[in-house]
């Protein structure tokens, strides 16, 4: 398993249209992905958990990835959560 912590820098945080982008990627790997916003625990493939999260702007969260393409994975949400600028 590999983690890490990732600050939300987009304006309008982790909204809808993002959080259903942040899930179809996550859908696109084989390993367990997990999300941690505050005490939350959220899997990364469900989208209304994600938008439940309610994460914004400045908040950071960890990304928890468990299996075989678990270095892929991490490293491709970490890349899309850095580029929200909107």
């Amino acid at each position: 398993m590999i983690v890490r912590t990732v600050c939300i820098g987009n304006p309008s945080g982790l909204h809808a249209r993002l959080a259903s982008l942040f899930c179809a990627r996550a859908r696109q790997y084989r390993c367990r992905i997990v999300v941690r916003a505050g005490r939350q625990y959220i899997p990364a493939r469900n989208i209304l958990d994600m938008m439940a999260a309610n994460i914004r702007q400045g908040q950071c969260i960890t990304i928890h990835c468990d299996g075989e393409d678990e270095a892929v994975a991490l490293e491709s949400l970490e890349a899309f959560l850095k580029s929200l600028t909107e």
